[in-house]
C-alpha cells in the first residue's frame, strides 16, 4: 500500500490510496470466502461450495466490500498518522482498477485554533442573593395562586383581573352582527373585541354587577362573522356577573397544605430555590458569555466549502421561509443575510468549541448520555427508555452527545477562569 497526502486548497486535503493487483486479490480472496460461509447454496454444505459457484453468486459483492474495507483502512491509518482531522463529508474523486486499487479521496480539515490561556479571559460574577423583598413577592406570588375565586362582595367594584360574564350584542353600521350571552372575559388580560386591555379596565372603572357598558372599536381579524373582522363596530353590553381570584393568606395553615410543618420552614424553603435558581441562571449566562468572548477573541479561517454549504442551507431555508409568510422581497433578502451571518457565527462557535474539548481532553460518558435522557424524560412526561429509542432510530444521539460535549467543554473552562469560591467563615470559638 501507498499513500500520498497533499494539499488541495484552503484547509484542503487530497488522500490518494493505491493498492497493488496482489494486495486486492489477496484481500478479495478472503472477503469472497467469508461471503460464501455466510450463506447456504442450493446443493452444497454450508462453506462448501465450487468456487466457481461463489465466484459467480458473490463476485460483485466481494469486488465492492473489498474496496471498501481497504479503503477505510488505509484512510483511517493515514488520518492517525498524519493527525488529519475531517470536517465536513469526504468525497471520492476517483477510483482507477487498471492495476490493482487506487482510491483519490479529498476533504476539508479543521483548522488550527490557538485557544487563549484561562487566566487572560474574564466573567462577571454579580452578587445574587435572594432578599427579604424578593422572598415576598415570591410569597404573594404562591398565594394568589393557591386562592380561589368568588363573586364580587357587596359594594365591591370591578378592578383588573376579575372575571365578568356580560350578555348584549355587536353592531356594525347599526345592525345587530353578533349576539351575545354568558360571554366570558378576563379583565386587563386581552383585548375585547378590539379594545385595549387597559380601555377596557378604565370603562369598568367604579363599574359592578348590573352596569351597562358601551363602546366602539375596530373589530379584530378573528372577528365572526369573517365578513365583519376590521370594520367599525359599536358593542353594548350589560354586566351579569363577575367574580375575583382572592389570595389565600401566608400562615402556617397555607404551609401545610402545601406539605410543610409552618411558614417559616417554606419560607425557608422558597429562599433556598431561588438562591439555587439564580446561581443556575448566573452560571448559564457566565457559560453564554465566556463562549461569546471567546468567539470574538479567538480568530480561525474556515473550511471554505464547508462554510459556503452551511450559508446555502441557512439562507435558503430563512428565505423559503420569509416567502411562506408573505414577506417583501427585500425582506425576503434581509432574512437571508441574517441566516448568512447566523450560519457563519454557528460554524466558528462548533470548530472553537470542539478544539475547546480536544484541549482538555473532554470525553462523553454512557452516564452522561444517560443523565440527558433523564433529564428530558422528566421534562416531557415520557419514558426514558422511549426517549432513547427514538434518539438511536433518528441517529440524534450523536448529536446529543456532541452537545455534552461542548456543554462540558465550557462549564470546564469557566471553572478555571472563575476566582475559586471563598471558604466558609469559621465558626468563633470561645477563648
Amino acid at each position: 500500500m501507498q499513500v500520498t497526502v497533499t494539499d488541495s486548497g484552503t484547509l484542503r486535503k487530497t488522500v490518494t490510496i493505491a493498492y497493488s493487483r496482489e494486495e486486492v486479490a489477496s484481500r478479495r480472496s478472503v472477503v469472497l470466502k467469508r461471503l460464501a460461509g455466510e450463506v447456504k447454496l442450493p446443493g452444497f454444505r454450508p462453506g462448501k461450495a465450487a468456487t466457481a459457484v461463489v465466484e459467480k453468486r458473490f463476485g460483485a459483492d466481494a469486488t465492492a466490500h473489498t474496496e471498501q474495507q481497504l479503503g477505510d483502512e488505509a484512510l483511517s491509518k493515514t488520518l492517525k498518522e498524519h493527525n488529519l482531522r475531517p470536517i465536513g463529508g469526504i468525497a471520492t474523486d476517483s477510483i482507477t482498477r487498471d492495476n490493482g486499487l487506487i482510491v483519490t479521496l479529498s476533504f476539508e480539515i479543521h483548522p488550527a485554533v490557538t485557544l487563549p490561556e484561562a487566566k487572560d479571559l474574564k466573567v462577571e460574577s454579580p452578587e445574587i442573593a435572594v432578599t427579604d423583598a424578593d422572598l415576598d413577592e415570591q410569597i404573594k406570588g404562591m398565594c394568589r395562586r393557591a386562592g380561589t375565586m368568588g363573586p364580587l362582595q357587596a359594594g365591591e367594584t370591578i378592578i383588573e383581573d376579575d372575571s365578568i360574564t356580560v350578555s348584549g350584542a355587536v353592531l356594525v353600521g347599526g345592525a345587530e352582527v353578533r349576539k351575545l350571552h354568558d360571554f366570558n372575559h378576563l379583565v386587563g388580560g386581552y383585548p375585547f373585541f378590539g379594545k385595549a386591555p387597559a380601555d377596557i379596565v378604565a370603562l369598568l372603572k367604579d363599574k359592578g354587577v348590573g352596569a351597562e357598558l358601551a363602546f366602539t372599536a375596530t373589530l379584530p381579524q378573528s372577528f365572526t362573522p369573517a365578513e365583519c373582522a376590521g370594520k367599525e363596530g359599536e358593542i353594548k353590553v350589560t354586566i351579569q356577573a363577575a367574580s375575583r381570584l382572592r389570595a389565600a393568606e401566608a400562615n402556617d395553615e397555607l404551609a401545610k397544605r402545601l406539605g410543610v410543618d409552618s411558614l417559616d420552614q417554606l419560607k425557608s424553603m422558597m429562599r433556598m430555590r431561588m438562591q439555587m435558581t439564580r446561581e443556575n441562571q448566573r452560571r448559564q449566562k457566565q457559560a453564554s458569555d465566556l463562549t461569546e468572548q471567546l468567539i470574538a477573541k479567538v480568530q480561525f479561517e474556515l473550511p471554505p466549502k464547508l462554510k459556503e454549504a452551511s450559508a446555502k442551507e441557512t439562507a435558503d431555508n430563512a428565505a423559503r421561509q420569509a416567502e411562506s409568510q408573505g414577506k417583501k422581497a427585500e425582506e425576503v433578502e434581509q432574512a437571508r443575510q441574517a441566516a448568512i451571518t447566523d450560519s457563519e457565527k454557528g460554524l466558528r462557535r462548533f470548530i472553537l468549541l470542539d478544539a475547546l474539548a480536544e484541549k482538555l481532553k473532554i470525553e462523553v460518558t454512557q452516564d452522561d448520555l444517560a443523565d440527558q435522557i433523564r433529564l428530558a424524560a422528566s421534562q416531557t412526561g415520557r419514558s426514558p427508555d422511549e426517549i432513547a429509542k427514538q434518539l438511536r432510530s433518528s441517529g440524534r444521539i450523536n448529536q446529543v452527545a456532541h452537545e455534552i460535549r461542548e456543554a462540558k467543554a465550557i462549564e470546564t473552562l469557566l471553572d478555571q477562569v472563575l476566582p475559586p469560591a471563598a471558604p466558609a467563615a469559621a465558626e468563633a470559638k470561645p477563648g
